[in-house]
């Protein structure tokens, strides 16, 4: 099941400055003509609480008592596509734990690309927030703009956090 909804955000040009000023990115296999902080130690329920409304409104779609495992961000530039994959967990702690993966269009611009779900096309726009099961296989079109798409991710979990503690992430089950 996908579910999808228009998310509104405060302040676009803020958010930007603030990402390309505090936010460490470097190339990701997944990521063609791009950049991603997947692999950076970013805790952005910080971050001067710029980014809580967006992880608030990721919860709130995937249900009650999920929490975020895993948020990034990913900037693709002109040319720059996301490779074909999914987000099936590699971790016995969550083998039989509900969960749902998010992506949120920070900046869209038009011919940049849109969102394939399982081979169906998803048209996506500015603000728009979708959720689904992170087992589906899911890539983007070849951003076609002149301009960067920017995208706000997320991995989820049904009553687990994650924490990051003397050097290592783990989970936490409510």
């Amino acid at each position: 099941m996908v579910k999808r909804e228009t998310f509104k955000h405060l302040n676009n040009k803020k958010i930007l400055k603030y990402i390309k000023k505090n936010i460490p990115f470097q190339k990701h296999g997944l990521v063609q003509k791009g950049v991603s902080s997947y692999n950076s130690i970013v805790d952005y329920s910080e971050c001067d609480g710029i980014f809580l409304p967006y992880i608030k409104k990721f919860c709130s779609m995937a249900g009650k008592d999920y929490h975020i495992l895993d948020f990034w961000i990913n900037i693709v530039e002109p040319g720059g596509y996301t490779k074909p994959h999914n987000h099936i967990s590699v971790f016995e702690e969550l083998r039989n734990i509900p969960q749902k993966t998010g992506v949120f269009y920070l900046q869209k611009p038009r011919h940049s690309g849109n969102l394939y779900i399982e081979n169906n096309l998803i048209k996506v726009k500015n603000n728009d927030i979708i959720i689904f099961d992170p087992s589906l296989t899911h890539h983007t079109e070849i951003n076609k703009s002149k301009k960067q798409r920017i995208i706000f991710s997320v991995n989820m979990a049904e009553k687990v956090s994650k924490d990051y503690k003397d050097g290592k992430f783990y989970f936490v089950k409510e």
